[in-house]
């Protein structure tokens, strides 16, 4: 087996790191905090499945700091040749996988969850002892230096011993051993409460024949309350016959005497009501008496009331004249004021617009310009196109210039000024001066033309100057247009005002004139209040004779009923008394067959049955309950009875066990573990023993004690000498630790191992010596020990391993 690579991803100071390994032993170096023992435990977390928590305390520690989340991956052979990668994430949601290389890319197995993915890979590891790998990786396979020597150097015997059990892995049987002693309590205990259960449930049994027989006395006691209750019953039902046909001879009776006292109540009642027909049959008849005398007097109220109502219409209609009336001589003084306005303000406008008209027109007037202006303004383009000229010619004179300038120059050098080479014609000669009077005309006519482009300006500033004021007078031209305008608008809106006021006039004079027409009509109802007031008086002289007619009109029509009524009343009065004679003989016949003290001695009869037939039930349901009751106690015993069964049966078994559990404990847990422990001891203390004796060059026996005790055996002066503990110096315990591990991962069958600082409290030469035999194990010599792991690795300083190493890897 063979780790072939690993990567890191923000795992403490590793933020993106990847290092390769080689077969046999490598070498991690570097300076302190560079990150070496967090390969390590980078490896132990991803390939052995430790707690991160393990090595840092808090997980957050474990990754790079500002990182949220954190991944390492590690390549590996297993035996079977192939290729697999196990990668863990580190932070929320941590997953553990495990993927083959096929055909150059890595395909992730499919596994339930972490626990799969743990035995797979100690399968491929070829660590399938029972042990969890993680147990494996911190006891064994790659606990730091100073966490593996921690149970060599405890000074507990006890202590020393279960350490290096777990780390052997035969604790369990020591574990089991005081296990079952809690086991062996627990039966103990069921045992003792299972005698308690019995005897209880035994003395709650004991009553049970006692309880069978109080039952058989009471079902016995049932049966002879049922054959009383049954004679009881009969006797009722005959003396219910008995009372059923005197209560019905009783309620005849009772209904007879009702119904005689109904019909002597109707007799009265019909008396009382004929008495009472009588009188008002007398009341109608003087009813109608006051109707004949009074119908004159309400005929001619009539007629007043039609006269009068006649009368109020006309005065509704004179009314309404008269309102229509005022009504027109408000709209018509209204008319004549708002005629009277509208003229003056009329007028008023028409003033003030003629005033308005004669201001804006001699402003118009007023804005002809100057002669000057205007000619002056006219000249404005000649102007600047004469100034542009100008300006022209003066940029040609100055090209002219200096031209005739660089002439000069190039002359006076010799120089043709056209071909810009040397002049053959002056060659040898001095060079005569042709440009300077044409210089000088130049300036003059460029002085003369700045003279007149001066004149020009002022011009044309004041050409300027006019066009502005032009253009401020066509303006203010263009608003007094605009202003009468507007006026002109205004005055047509005053001229249909003037024209509407001829129809308000109109109207004034139609409201006039309807009011006059109103008039005329009002005066054929100037008598209206004196006719009102005599029809008024006539009707109150007839109410008298009307309200007199009314109140006795419907006494009066009810004359006949109330006659018909009466003689109806007193044919249904004689057909009662004829009825109440026949009662009252039925009666009498009914009085000879009842006996009334009979039937009060049968009723008491029956009362006292049913007494005692309640009573009979009732003890009857009592004895039914006390049945009930027996049996459900008879039953719940003979449950007990089972469940004695059952308790017996489980104690024995739970005996059985005890002596079981008992011989496991005192024959086989409480040895196996001190023979188990023997036996790793003496294998492991042969191969540790070569192991030492080639770190220490000397002939000192390492032999690993009881307790799991580090000592030393030797030879002084001829006597057999052993120390241990405090009586080994601190390199005699280093080389004893590390010999001890390199056999003990021989033992368990581990291929691949870590060391962190394993040279740590040695001197030089057993510093040199470990090396070799690091080596020597590597190649497998046999006077060391034969060749078991594929992969060593290393975390020193020490210059003793760069001779041995088949890797050095420098961390930075």
């Amino acid at each position: 087996m063979q780790i072939l690579s690993i990567s890191l991803k923000n795992i403490k100071s590793h933020r993106d790191k990847e290092l390769h390994f080689v077969g046999g032993i490598n070498v991690l170096s570097g300076v302190n905090g560079v990150g070496k023992s967090t390969i390590f435990e980078a490896i132990g977390y991803a390939l052995f499945g430790v707690d991160a928590r393990d090595f840092v305390g808090n997980i957050e520690r474990f990754l790079t700091i500002g990182a949220k989340k954190g991944e390492v991956a590690v390549t590996f052979a297993p035996a079977d040749g192939e290729t697999y990668r196990a990668s863990r994430t580190v932070g929320a949601g941590s997953k553990w996988l495990l993927a083959r290389e096929i055909g150059g890319t890595f395909e992730v197995e499919d596994h339930a969850g972490a626990p799969e993915t743990e035995a797979r890979i100690k399968e491929l590891l070829g660590l399938d002892s029972g042990r969890p790998l993680a147990d494996q990786f911190k006891l064994v396979i790659g606990p730091f230096q100073n966490e593996f020597l921690g149970p060599f150097v405890l000074k507990q015997p006890a202590k020393r011993q279960e350490a290096f059990d777990e780390i052997l892995g035969i604790d369990a049987w020591r574990k089991t051993y005081k296990g079952t002693s809690t086991l062996l309590k627990a039966v103990k205990t069921k045992i003792d409460l299972l005698t308690v259960e019995i005897e209880g449930k035994e003395e709650q049994v004991v009553a049970l024949p006692e309880r069978e027989k109080e039952l058989s006395n009471l079902l016995t006691e049932v049966e002879v309350q049922q054959k009383q209750l049954a004679v009881k019953e009969k006797s009722l039902a005959e003396t219910q016959a008995q009372l059923v046909k005197l209560d019905g001879q009783e309620k005849t009776s009772q209904t007879v005497k009702a119904d005689i006292q109904v019909l002597e109540n109707r007799i009265r009642d019909g008396e009382g009501k004929i008495a009472d027909n009588k009188k008002r049959v007398k009341e109608a008849e003087q009813a109608l008496e006051i109707l004949e005398k009074s119908r004159v007097g309400k005929d001619a109220f009539e007629r007043a009331e039609v006269q009068l109502k006649a009368l109020r219409e006309q005065e509704k209609q004179c009314r309404a004249i008269e309102q229509e009336i005022i009504g027109l001589d408000k709209e018509s003084a209204r008319l004549a004021q708002a005629y009277a306005y509208e003229r003056r303000e009329v007028e008023k406008i028409d003033k003030e617009q003629a005033t308005e008209e004669r201001r804006l027109v001699a402003d118009q007037k007023a804005l002809v310009a100057a002669e000057s202006v205007t000619l002056a303004a006219a000249r404005l383009p000649v102007l600047r196109e004469e100034a542009e000229k100008l300006r022209l010619a003066q940029g040609l004179l100055e090209g002219r210039r200096a031209g005739l300038q660089e002439g000069r120059e190039k002359l006076a050098e010799g120089v043709c000024p056209f071909f810009k080479e040397e002049c053959q014609n002056i060659a040898g000669k001095a060079p005569r001066d042709v440009f300077s009077a044409r210089v000088d005309d130049l300036d003059q006519e460029g002085l003369d033309l700045q003279q007149r482009l001066a004149g020009l300006a002022l011009e044309i500033t004041a050409a300027e100057k006019a066009r502005l004021e032009l253009d401020s007078l066509k303006v203010r031209g263009q608003e007094l247009a605009k202003q009468l305008t507007a006026l002109a608008k205004r005055r047509d809106d005053n001229s249909k005002r003037q024209a509407a006021l001829a129809g308000v006039k109109e109207q004034q004079e139609e409201a006039e004139k309807k009011g006059g027409t109103r008039k005329e009509e009002l005066k054929k109802f100037a008598n209206l209040d004196g006719d009102i007031a005599k029809v008024e008086k006539l009707r109150t002289a007839h109410q008298a004779a009307r309200d007199a007619f009314f109140a006795n009109q419907k006494d009066a029509l009810d004359l006949q009923n109330r006659r018909d009524s009466l003689a109806t009343m007193v044919a249904l009065l004689e057909d009662l008394r004829k009825i109440l004679a026949a009662k009252q003989q039925e009666l009498g016949r009914l009085a000879e067959d009842y006996d009334p003290p009979r039937h009060a001695e049968v009723r008491l009869i029956k009362e006292q049955l049913v007494g005692e037939l309640a009573t009979s039930r009732q003890k009857i349901a009592d004895l039914g309950r006390e049945r009930l009751r027996l049996d459900e106690e008879i039953k719940k015993m003979q449950q007990l009875k089972e469940e004695i069964k059952v308790r017996l049966a489980a104690r024995k078994g739970l005996a059985a066990k005890e002596e079981l559990v008992k011989f496991l404990r005192d024959k086989i847990f409480n040895n196996v573990s001190a023979q188990l422990s023997e036996r790793f001891r003496e294998e492991i203390s042969l191969r540790a023993d070569r192991i030492y004796r080639n770190i220490a060059e000397t002939d000192e026996e390492l032999y690993w004690g009881d307790k799991y005790q580090i000592v030393l055996r030797d030879m002084e002066n001829g006597e057999l000498r052993e120390r241990s503990d405090d009586q080994l110096s601190g390199g005699q315990t280093m080389s004893a630790v590390v010999a001890l591990r390199l056999a003990l991962l021989q033992t368990i069958g581990a291929r691949v191992a870590f060391f962190d600082e394993p040279t740590s409290n040695l001197d030089a030469a057993r510093r040199a010596n470990l090396a070799h035999a690091f080596r020597a194990i590597d190649v497998g010599r046999e006077e060391v020990t034969e060749h078991w792991y594929d992969q060593l690795f290393l975390i020193s300083h020490d210059v003793a391993f760069t001779e041995v190493t088949d890797q050095i890897i420098s961390l930075e």
